[in-house]
């Protein structure tokens, strides 16, 4: 990325700005459900500076693509359904002003930027509107679809994707699941850059990590890594919004392993193993997090 990184750089000191940090225009690439949110939360309100778009897709994977084990439904529901359906429209006349968190909708309001759905990422309508916020910067954030050469090289500072598993050992999806599943310590998430149509491979900026507490479910460890990734998404963005480059470390192409969602055999491993997908609790902690005990 060095190219990328040259031309950003380049931008910033045509702009002529004399001193301190430089607005950018960000668009977030997200997903519809629970983590993204909560992870837009984190991080929005501290980037009042530079001015925001948000484009969300629906879903992970490709709709006509293999449907994930029957079990993931239940985490699904917990994760999109549950908020997009229930939560998120009781809320939307407004949530108590004690509410640690606040939908999507109510962020658009309260900040005040584009939300923008997208079925695809590959489309000419697709692209006409990724370009349309003429970003200087794109950064993913569980999307579910996969850039395609187009997409990445519309922004000048280029793409970063924040990927909820320690890169290379744990690409794909539900990196967490097969961290836990491996009995591994602790897990992670990584800050990297997107730099060609593939998945989970590009030079990484930073990796986070949390001890595994085996009291807790899957969903529970998933969400704790959130405020991680945002303080590297916001370092990320600081730094380039100072004039840093930031390239980051080249992942090898032989090392680590991709993942697909498990099947019912692995997920009834997961469980056999003393494993939850999400517990009461958690639900319970999100809502209270809304506001919706106060409603």
């Amino acid at each position: 990325m060095p190219g990328r990184a040259s031309d950003c750089r380049r931008f910033r000191d045509e702009a002529l700005f004399a001193a301190g940090a430089i607005p950018l225009r960000i668009a977030f690439l997200v997903n519809r459900d629970i983590e993204s949110v909560v992870a837009l939360n984190l991080l929005l309100p501290g980037l009042a500076a530079h001015e925001l778009s948000v484009f969300v897709s629906q879903q992970v994977g490709s709709p006509s693509g293999a449907k994930p084990a029957a079990m993931l439904g239940q985490l699904a529901f917990v994760e999109q359904d549950l908020w997009n359906r229930v939560v998120f429209p009781a809320l939307s006349a407004g949530a108590p002003r004690d509410a640690r968190y606040r939908s999507l909708e109510r962020l658009q309001r309260d900040i005040g930027f584009p939300v923008v759905p997208l079925a695809s990422a590959r489309t000419p309508e697709a692209l006409s509107a990724l370009a349309a916020p003429g970003a200087d910067l794109f950064v993913c954030i569980r999307f579910g679809r996969i850039l395609g050469a187009e997409a990445i090289a519309l922004p000048r500072c280029g793409v970063l994707n924040l990927h909820s598993g320690i890169l290379p050992d744990y690409r794909g999806v539900l990196a967490t699941f097969r961290a836990l599943m491996n009995g591994d310590a602790k897990i992670g998430c990584t800050l990297h850059r997107i730099d060609r149509p593939s998945i989970d491979t590009g030079p990484v900026i930073e990796i986070g990590n949390l001890e595994v507490d085996r009291g807790r479910s899957l969903l529970w460890h998933v969400m704790s890594l959130y405020p991680i990734g945002m303080g590297m998404v916001g370092r990320a963005i600081g730094r380039i919004a100072a004039g840093e480059e930031l390239s980051g470390i080249p992942q090898s192409a032989e090392a680590g392993n991709y993942f697909s969602f498990p099947d019912d055999r692995e997920l009834a491993g997961f469980t056999a193993a003393g494993w939850r997908l999400f517990d009461r609790g958690d639900v319970e902690q999100l809502l209270n997090d809304f506001g919706v005990a106060g409603i």
